[in-house]
């Protein structure tokens, strides 16, 4: 326990003092939508956390897929009313390892199916404190464009996490380091409960699961010029610069209503976006969209 403890600090550190970089946003959304994923399986279902901490061992495939019909980067819209599909497999062990690979299509890219994203990775909650639970991951991009001038900035990612959680509530805080030709970095908070509806049974119910989720990343920032000048070169007067800032870029509200039957689980969630603009640039609009999501777990 020492040595993962000592694991998750070194992450979150090296992510805090990364140099902040610029990076393909829609990278990014994948990023996150995995990171997203993985706590919702791991982390966010109680019923499948008790089965984990089981004495007997035992092993299982998950498989989801979730569609959007708008798509955004900490609050900020990729393309105008773009929705996007995304499917995931992940193996998981009762010993807290798991391995998976997702991919996703979007609407307007150019192509609509744009990379893959291996993860590997180790979660586990403490058998004498069930509510405390902590995760460690990597994950290896593999991007399908046929552009030779494409050069990704970054190719992997190494992510850590702690989550304290009970029956009702819970929050959970989320690290990663971008790793690549340059270094990025990311990091989120999540507030959350759970609202129960209806149960059915002891595993199956309707909830609400409504949720706060801070994002803090890295975004080029445009600032104002005390003093705008001319190019000469270009013709243009300059009177902004722009400056990388690693700050909260967007505060989104989630309420999810999760169906949860069997082996079988769906969720239709609201999200509201609460973008925070960064520097004197155009201030970013307050957005929604909504998200369809269904899971099923088979046992091996």
């Amino acid at each position: 326990m020492k040595a993962v403890g000592l694991i998750l600090f070194l992450v979150l550190l090296l992510s805090f003092q990364a140099k902040a970089q610029r990076t393909d946003i829609m990278d990014k959304e994948r990023v996150a939508q995995v990171d997203s994923l993985l706590n919702d399986v791991l982390f966010g279902d109680d019923d499948l956390l008790d089965l984990l901490l089981e004495e007997n061992t035992f092993q299982f495939l998950y498989v989801a897929t979730n569609w959007s019909n708008r798509t955004y980067y900490a609050g900020r819209e990729n393309g105008s009313y773009q929705s996007n599909l995304s499917g995931q497999i992940y193996y998981m062990h009762s010993n807290g390892f798991y391995a998976g690979i997702s991919g996703s299509w979007y609407s307007q890219l150019e192509p609509n199916y744009r990379s893959t994203i291996l993860s590997i990775g180790y979660g586990k909650s403490l058998k004498k404190h069930s509510y405390f639970r902590y995760r460690f991951s990597a994950d290896y991009f593999i991007f399908h464009v046929n552009d030779p001038e494409f050069d990704p900035i970054y190719n992997s990612s190494l992510n850590a996490g702690l989550s304290l959680k009970s029956k009702t509530l819970g929050t959970s805080i989320d690290g990663s380091l971008l790793v690549g030709q340059e270094f990025g970095q990311q990091f989120i908070w999540n507030t959350d409960a759970y609202l129960y509806l209806a149960r059915f049974g002891n595993y199956n119910y309707l909830r609400l699961e409504p949720e706060v989720s801070l994002f803090f990343g890295s975004e080029a920032a445009e600032f104002l010029l005390n003093e705008a000048y001319f190019d000469q070169t270009t013709n243009e007067e300059i009177d902004t610069y722009y400056r990388d800032v690693f700050a909260l870029l967007n505060t989104q509200l989630r309420l999810p209503l999760s169906l949860n039957w069997n082996n079988f689980d769906m969720q239709l969630t609201y999200l509201y976006n609460i973008p925070r603009t960064i520097g004197d640039g155009e201030p970013y609009p307050n957005t929604s969209f909504f998200r369809i999501s269904l899971g099923y777990i088979f046992s091996l």
